[in-house]
């Protein structure tokens, strides 16, 4: 847990965010939520996001 301590803020609102246990219909995974709007952020999202990224910076220049 000692990589989780740090402080997270989210992205959207710049609001602290916790990491939390959630469950869909067929797992259990742990992501980061914002206490202020809500945004959830796992691993899948962080990737893609990251992907998102890069292909901004290709177009832009």
């Amino acid at each position: 847990m000692a990589g989780r301590e740090r402080k997270m803020k989210c992205t959207r609102c710049n609001g602290a965010m916790v990491y939390e246990r959630f469950q869909d219909m067929l797992q259990l995974f742990y992501a980061w939520r914002c206490l202020n709007c809500g945004e959830i952020v796992d691993p899948v999202v962080a990737r893609n996001r990251g992907t998102e990224k890069k292909a901004k910076k290709r177009v832009m220049g």
